[in-house]
């Protein structure tokens, strides 16, 4: 990662084609797929910055919301369990639930 790119939102950080790397204060950390989690925050319609990325985010090891979380972009392969829809079709159901 170059010093010179300043990444705010989650769209800079998928543009370079890295993932998002979020760590806990309990210590805890984890690698998120950027793209999914870009998309399901505009389903959301959630703000993409990544100072208010953690407002969504709980942690899986305590449970907290990680409120002192450092959110980065990183070169890894997501370590996160997947828990976003997989296919076309469970992403457009979820849009579709979320509308009703």
């Amino acid at each position: 990662m170059s010093a010179n790119h300043r990444y705010e939102t989650l769209s800079d950080i998928t543009r370079r084609g890295f993932n998002v790397l979020v760590q806990c204060g309990c210590g805890h950390s984890a690698v998120i797929d950027a793209r999914r989690l870009e998309r399901w925050y505009r389903c959301h319609r959630w703000s993409t910055s990544l100072h208010l990325l953690r407002d969504h985010l709980y942690c899986l090891a305590c449970g907290g919301r990680p409120a002192g979380a450092k959110v980065r972009p990183c070169a890894q392969e997501p370590t996160a369990p997947n828990r976003f829809p997989n296919t076309e079709e469970q992403w457009e159901r979820l849009v579709r639930g979320l509308r009703s």
